[in-house]
């Protein structure tokens, strides 16, 4: 059964609805129109998902455009399968649970509109394809932020520098590798399996894995590049970070281009992507563990928990890949959930700043409770999705090197400090000075329903995880059997360049021949105990 059908209805679903909220002559009228958009994302979400359970095939396909070079071709894999209904599910979240005062007609239209673009990443087996929704996720975000960038210029400069760093080097890699697929005879330069088919040369593929690393660090917020996470955060549309900051787009493009296409080049660039994850996780902790506004707290949470799911990844290890892959889907969830506490806590108080917060939990005992509660799942407490991802996760690490394990470790450890010293100072002790004479709201129904789901979703899959790392298994193996490939490449030039260096030894000395047998035997079989190695 051919996919392409679905998944364009999906992708297109959330993209005609922001056209009719962001037409709508009223924001109440956008917010209905969001909603049931968001509603119909959702359905769609679980079609693909629900037949992969019941034993259906669905195979890629799509329209050929031979004139462009390219094919809208449309396909899933086991991770993306399963990030479909976790989209559908945060993007109706967002718009129906978020306060009034912040869904206005614009951010409605802005966060269907980034769910489109972020679907069709998901979707993507082509890469113009693949390339056309990364940048279209990035450009609702700018317009938003662009309304009130006379009013804030550092948040302006901060999206600018994010949209251009976020874009440019994954453009400039996806052109630089349809040229060299048409060289070698694609007639689709731009398809992935054209691609995989007639190879990218080896010479090529370290400069084209450092430019997709570097768009995919950016997307990540990961040292050097992680000074944008925390500014949108506290600054610009909570919604639409959120969306761009948890939907795991970075790891989608890393593993279906990195990986996949170039892999020499990610056997070679996987060590650096694992050494910036644990620096990255390590430095979001840190900063973390000393900020006093939970917005941007969040932004370094954010950023700490992304290294250690890099760091997971890089380390190539069946464990920590699979942990890493599960570590994704389990902070979405729990990240969505938080900031969509912290939202609605700033709704009613007109502040993040746990100076002036405090006491609230006499005044919102449930806000406090699913807080609390989604903390833990943030932080892998037993019975979470997130103790059993980053079980894996570190149990990975520590076969491949038992300090970047115990450093992944502290980081972790220091993330649930931090949430924990957050909710402290927010929710315990004696009412903020500032609180004492107002009214604090409780949770309307629809905030507890959709808080209350996401801390239903985290205890469920935590109990119960087989199903979802049986889905990520065909890509944990992908990842693994790409990396093995890189790696035989790397070899196989070695020996080649070992060769070469022979004979223009061999022939600087003439026809005088040297018989040292052992030692030559022992030269001889270096260059395969170099490939055991």
């Amino acid at each position: 059964m051919s996919s392409f059908p679905i998944l364009a209805a999906l992708i297109l679903t959330p993209a005609v609805a922001a056209l009719v909220a962001s037409r709508a002559r009223s924001d109440e009228g956008a917010r209905r129109a969001a909603v049931v958009g968001a509603a119909l994302t959702l359905l769609l979400s679980a079609v693909p998902l629900a037949l992969s359970c019941a034993g259906v095939a669905l195979a890629a396909g799509g329209t050929a455009l031979p004139l462009l070079g390219a094919r809208l071709r449309l396909g899933l894999d086991g991770y993306t399968i399963a990030l479909l209904p976790l989209l559908g599910f945060v993007l109706l979240a967002l718009v129906a649970a978020s306060p009034r005062a912040a869904l206005d007609r614009p951010t409605a239209a802005a966060l269907l509109a980034t769910g489109s673009a972020i679907l069709g990443v998901f979707c993507a087996l082509d890469l113009a394809v693949l390339a056309a929704s990364w940048l279209a996720a990035l450009v609702p975000v700018e317009r938003l932020v662009a309304r009130k960038g006379a009013l804030d210029p550092l948040l302006r400069r901060t999206c600018r520098i994010f949209l251009l760093g976020g874009a440019a080097p994954l453009a400039l890699a996806i052109g630089a590798m349809a040229v060299l697929a048409a060289r070698r005879g694609a007639a689709l330069p731009f398809d992935i399996e054209e691609i995989s088919r007639v190879g990218i040369p080896e010479a090529w593929q370290s400069p084209l894995f450092a430019l997709v690393g570097i768009a995919v660090l950016m997307r990540m917020a990961a040292v050097p590049f992680h000074g944008w996470l925390p500014v949108l955060l506290e600054r610009g549309p909570l919604g639409v970070t959120v969306l761009l900051a948890e939907m795991q787009v970075g790891v989608c493009v890393l593993l279906r281009v990195g990986v996949a296409l170039l892999p020499a080049g990610c056997a070679e660039g996987m060590p650096i992507l694992a050494v910036l994850g644990l620096v990255s996780a390590l430095h979001g902790a840190v900063l973390a563990l000393v900020q006093t506004d939970l917005r941007r707290l969040l932004g370094y949470l954010v950023a700490s928990q992304k290294g250690l799911v890099l760091l997971g990844i890089a380390s190539l290890s069946r464990e920590s890949v699979s942990g890493a892959l599960l570590q994704t889907v389990a902070s979405s969830i729990a990240i969505t959930g938080l900031a969509m506490v912290i939202g609605a806590l700033e709704a009613r108080t007109g502040t993040a700043d746990t100076r002036a917060l405090g006491g609230l939990v006499a005044r919102t005992p449930r806000m406090a409770a699913f807080f609390f509660l989604l903390a833990c799942a943030a932080i892998g407490m037993p019975g979470a999705l997130s103790f059993v991802s980053e079980d894996l996760l570190l149990h990975g690490i520590l076969h491949i090197h038992p300090v970047l394990a115990v450093l992944a470790l502290t980081a972790a450890a220091l993330n649930g400090i931090t949430l924990f010293r957050a909710f402290q100072r927010a929710f315990l002790g004696p009412l903020g000075r500032d609180l004492r004479g107002a009214s604090v709201e409780a949770l309307l129904f629809r905030e507890r329903a959709f808080l209350l789901a996401m801390v239903a979703l985290t205890g469920v899959l935590g109990v119960a995880p087989a199903r979802l790392l049986a889905l990520h298994e065909p890509m944990v193996e992908r990842v693994l059997h790409g990396a093995a490939r890189g790696a035989g490449m790397r070899a196989g030039a070695a020996r080649s360049r070992r060769a070469i260096a022979d004979g223009g030894l061999g022939s600087l000395s003439g026809a005088t021949t040297v018989a040292v047998g052992p030692a030559d035997e022992l030269g001889a079989l270096r260059p395969d105990a170099a490939q055991v190695r």
